[in-house]
């Protein structure tokens, strides 16, 4: 009884309000004019009976009841709170209304001290007495989980940059959330709490302010709450085993049966485990099963850019994953594996940025848009900005959203289209680790002038050497440090422009000054007939206008031993630099065959390298056929040819690949001979030799390159 009459002691207005709201109050206040209520006590509640409604009074008064059909505190309710305040206040030392005549019992003065002493423990006690214990306890991995990752990463972003939420302290915590302008108001017990978005959960919001008052009460700090964002979510690990089984299960499957028997349901299936992975969190599985998805469909619609190769390396490289997944049971090594479904973005300080250029996309697992190219004037970095919209949902197509003259990001108060014409200042900026930059509403943009292709930031990022760019980018170590590639290179004569109708590839030679070439390269699809009608009337007009020089900006590759770049913008100079202009006349092109300079680092025997280039495209189309055929038909035709193929690479110094192909055959070889055959062996050792393959197409395609890059009349070393 003593903890019900403290509580209607101290149910101020505010505290009222925080149950019901303010209409309810003031409309309780009014009906308790009119009221003659009677009450009677019991050891936990007091039943309050008025005019229309019996009300049941209890702690804590956020469960008192009423016999209307209300489920929330109604007025009646906060009308017998009120009704008990008054006559508890008109009798703070004798006896609760209707009670007996047992005098009251009073608490100890030590216990009150006590008490007061552990308010003020728990970081301080607001002037009406109260310490909100229970909203300090609450632990902020819980509070971290209500906001969700996103929201939690605002939160502390804001409290960095000093937009702290309004708290003020009375019977209730109220808190103004900054931003948002959503109100909250704490009470205890929390599950009483209010919030402006009606959740009767514990919200985000709810969260959101529980950690402001923790903060404001020093009960946590911000370096606690940063130290959060590092510790990731754990993966479920049986959800993950059950996900990667799955996908094991499917990809045997496919395999075993092979591409030339797959039905067109294998769609549907590699959708359902690609939702199945993104459940589990498994965000690199889910990407490549979408991109495999992908693939089949242009296989099941004879579509002319499928490529076989490229689904049975998809399929294998996913296996392996899966594999690695399902084998993990360390948290660290399954992040590791599984990968993120958004990079993190970490503070970049403040950027200046000159628009460069824009591709679209639309890649193989969903998604279609546009990236934004933009060069770090000091640092000579490039950054990218992404606008990516899914064009799937549920297996319905859906158009993306593209509209002319959309605003661009960072509230540089201009069109997208005129970013490419601008140079702009970003404060606050915040990019991922591959240079990718979020559009938060945090980061400020300012508008500093237009793009200056004469600045020191431009002319000295352009690489006029193609050696030079071959080594940069394609040189030992240097695979992993530069995935996207990209380069300004500047190109002093070009060749006319030329297209395969049988590859469907239109290709135009550039040169540098001493003749080294460089092929911008495009492969004809439906999505890329405009660019290569584009490149075909640039040139027109970049010689038409007798232009010597110009700068090329896009994406290297290697392709057959020859250095590609793919195209994003041209920029026409009137000369080059110095050094091109007095060398004169470029050589003509190195002879086939002709001995390379020590200075590469590559072979000298030329066609020891196209003859290991060959044997590697030889092993490659072997795999691509047994996929396609399938594990289950493999006659023995072609366990033989394994075998010989593995007989060769021996001969070729290649003895990882003679031993996986060995090993592929004679595992093929058995099968005949047993009733059960799991093709899991022959798929682990599929896997390893195509990762073998393809670090050894890459090793000889670089050195293939650089041999081409060696201009006659150099002296022989």
């Amino acid at each position: 009884m003593a903890d019900l009459r403290e509580q209607l002691r101290q149910a101020d207005e505010d505290y009222l309000v925080g149950l019901s709201n303010k209409g309810i109050v003031k409309r309780a206040g009014k009906d308790l004019e009119k009221e003659m209520p009677a009450v009677a006590w019991t050891e936990e509640e007091a039943r309050v009976t008025l005019k229309e409604e019996t009300c049941v009074i209890r702690v804590p008064l956020g469960d008192s009841g009423c016999s209307c059909p209300s489920h929330s505190v109604c007025r009646h309710v906060v009308t017998a709170i009120l009704w008990l305040k008054q006559r508890l206040e008109a009798e703070p030392d004798t006896k609760a209304p209707g009670e007996g005549n047992e005098p009251e019992r009073k608490e100890p003065p030590e216990a009150s001290a006590g008490a007061k002493t552990g308010q003020e423990e728990s970081g301080g006690t607001p002037a009406n007495g109260r310490a909100f214990d229970e909203l300090l306890g609450v632990s902020t991995a819980r509070l971290q989980r209500a906001c969700g990752s996103q929201r939690f990463r605002r939160f502390l972003a804001r409290v960095r940059a000093g937009e702290e939420a309004a708290v003020t302290e009375t019977s209730i915590v109220t808190v103004v959330l900054p931003g948002e302008q959503t109100v909250v108001k704490l009470l205890e017990p929390l599950s009483h709490s209010t919030c402006s978005c009606h959740s009767r959960e514990l919200c985000p919001h709810k969260a959101q302010a529980l950690l402001a008052y923790q903060l404001k009460k020093g009960r946590v700090s911000l370096k606690e709450l940063e130290a959060l964002l590092e510790e990731e979510a754990s993966f479920d690990l049986e959800e993950v085993r059950t996900a990667a089984d799955a996908v094991c299960e499917a990809v045997e499957g496919q395999l075993a049966t092979g591409l030339a028997r797959q039905s067109k349901d294998v769609e549907e299936s590699l959708e359902r485990l690609a939702v199945l992975c993104r459940q589990a969190g498994l965000a690199q599985l889910e990407n490549r099963l979408r991109e495999a998805e992908g693939e089949y469909r242009q296989y099941f619609e004879r579509s002319a850019a499928f490529r076989p190769g490229e689904l049975a390396g998809r399929l294998l490289f996913v296996y392996d994953r899966a594999g690695r997944i399902r084998e993990t049971q360390n948290q660290e090594r399954l992040r590791s594996l599984a990968g993120s479904f958004r990079d993190r973005y970490e503070p970049a300080g403040t950027l200046r940025l000159m628009g460069m250029g824009v591709r679209s996309f639309a890649s193989k697992s969903g998604y279609e848009g546009e990236t934004w190219y933009f060069l770090e004037t000091e640092t000579r970095k490039w950054y990218t900005w992404t606008d990516a919209r899914p064009v799937f949902y549920e297996g319905m197509k859906k158009r993306p959203d593209l509209k002319e003259g959309a605003p661009a990001p960072w509230s540089l108060g201009c069109r997208r289209e005129q970013l490419l014409g601008l140079s702009f200042e970003l404060e606050g900026a915040k990019a991922a680790g591959d240079g990718r930059l979020s559009a938060s509403q945090e980061t400020r943009g300012r508008v500093t002038g237009s793009r200056d292709l004469q600045a020191a930031a431009f002319t000295e990022s352009v690489i006029w050497d193609y050696e030079e760019v071959l080594r940069k980018y394609f040189g030992p170590g240097t695979a992993r440090k530069k995935p996207k590639r990209l380069a300004l290179v500047g190109a002093v004569r070009w060749e006319a422009p030329k297209f395969d109708p049988v590859a469907q590839y239109f290709s135009w030679e550039l040169c540098d000054g001493a003749g080294r070439r460089l092929s911008v390269s495009v492969k004809y699809t439906k999505e890329e007939r405009l660019t290569i009608r584009l490149l075909e009337r640039l040139e027109h007009r970049l010689r038409d206008r007798g232009c010597e020089t110009f700068v090329c900006f896009g994406s290297l590759y290697l392709e057959k031993g020859r250095l590609c770049l793919y195209p994003i913008e041209f920029y026409p100079l009137s000369t080059g630099p110095e050094a091109v202009r007095e060398e004169g006349t470029a050589p003509a092109p190195a002879k086939e065959g002709e001995a390379k300079s020590a200075k590469t680092g590559c072979l000298a025997d030329l066609p020891a390298v196209e003859t290991a280039s060959r044997y590697v495209d030889e092993t490659f189309q072997m795999l691509t056929d047994l996929f396609t055929g399938g594990l289950f038909s493999a006659a023995g035709e072609l366990e033989e040819a394994l075998f010989l193929l593995g007989e060769e690479g021996e001969r070729l110094g290649l003895h990882q690949a003679a031993r996986e192909l060995g090993q592929i055959g004679g595992l093929l070889q058995e099968k005949r001979r047993h009733v059960e055959f799991s093709p899991a062996p022959v798929i682990d050792a599929m896997g390893r030799l195509w990762r073998y393959l393809t670090a050894c197409r890459e090793k000889a395609a670089y050195d293939e390159a650089m041999r081409r890059m060696e201009p006659p009349g150099r002296e022989q070393g």
